[in-house]
């Protein structure tokens, strides 16, 4: 076991991929543990493929297909809080909240990554793991031991949650005939939420692990258009912009970093 320990936390399968695919790569490479905490399986994800999977059977499949992203980034297997994909606003927040504490203090990472108030595109599952994940950053290292009164307390100080940003220089590489990148959700096109350099926090170099970043996404084989695989693997590649992958400090418990780090563990080594 390795002294440093990130832990990332996303909604669904293969949001680790795009989001901090290479950033995950690396640290394990580097020696460090990273895991990777799921709140859903995906269950109403598209099919690209029909001959993939099928609705009944696509939170297994989507499943699997985690798992093989996680052992091509090299990190550890995915844990999953067992919700519904397109549910996590409904379902207990506190619950959700103690889940997430549970496995803070049973990790006990230095460092955090998940999504940013955005949610990257105000994916309404994204929303929540965000509030989740920062509510349970405080709650671990409350020595009341939120939410385990009657057992003993082990809390945890996690020392810096950062959040998964799009700087603005992003969008002419992801734009398409003009248009400003979106997702469709319930056929509606939801943009991508970007920021300006001066509030990116921390850039991780990637581009030696471009390949396992793109070796993960590939694993995601229900979502993604075969069709377009090998254009936007070479779109990809050729983009200066996935040279890197970039975050915003949410919280932390260190002092305020004099300029942008390189390092996620920047003052923990």
């Amino acid at each position: 076991m390795s002294e440093l320990k990130l832990m990332a936390v996303f909604a669904h399968p293969d949001d680790e991929a795009f989001s901090c695919g290479g950033t995950l790569a690396r640290y394990a490479a580097e020696g460090s543990d990273v895991y990777l905490v799921t709140a859903t399986r995906g269950e109403n994800g598209d099919i690209r493929d029909p001959g993939l999977a099928t609705k009944a059977n696509l939170p297994q499949v989507r499943e699997q297909e985690l798992r093989c992203a996680c052992e091509a980034l090299g990190i550890h297997p995915p844990r999953f809080l067992d919700y519904l994909d397109g549910q996590l606003t409904i379902v207990n927040q506190g619950q959700a909240v103690g889940k997430l504490v549970r496995i803070i203090r049973e990790l006990r990472p230095q460092v955090m990554i998940t999504y940013g108030p955005d949610g990257i595109y105000g994916h309404y599952d994204h929303i929540a793991v965000h509030r989740w994940a920062t509510i349970a950053f405080g709650l671990a290292a409350d020595p009341a031991c939120f939410p385990d009164l009657s057992t003993p307390c082990q809390p945890h100080q996690v020392s810096k949650l950062y959040h998964v940003a799009m700087p603005r220089e992003m969008l002419p590489f992801m734009s398409r005939d003009g248009r400003p990148p979106s997702v469709m959700m319930d056929g509606a096109p939801f943009p991508m939420v970007t920021y300006p350099r001066e509030q990116i926090d921390a850039i991780i170099d990637i581009e030696p692990y471009v390949p396992a970043k793109i070796a993960g996404l590939m694993c995601h084989a229900t979502q993604v258009d075969a069709g377009e695989t090998s254009h936007e693997a070479a779109r990809f590649v050729e983009s200066p912009m996935t040279r890197h992958e970039f975050f915003i400090l949410g919280r932390s418990v260190l002092p305020e970093p004099a300029g942008v780090e390189k390092d996620l563990f920047a003052g923990l080594r």
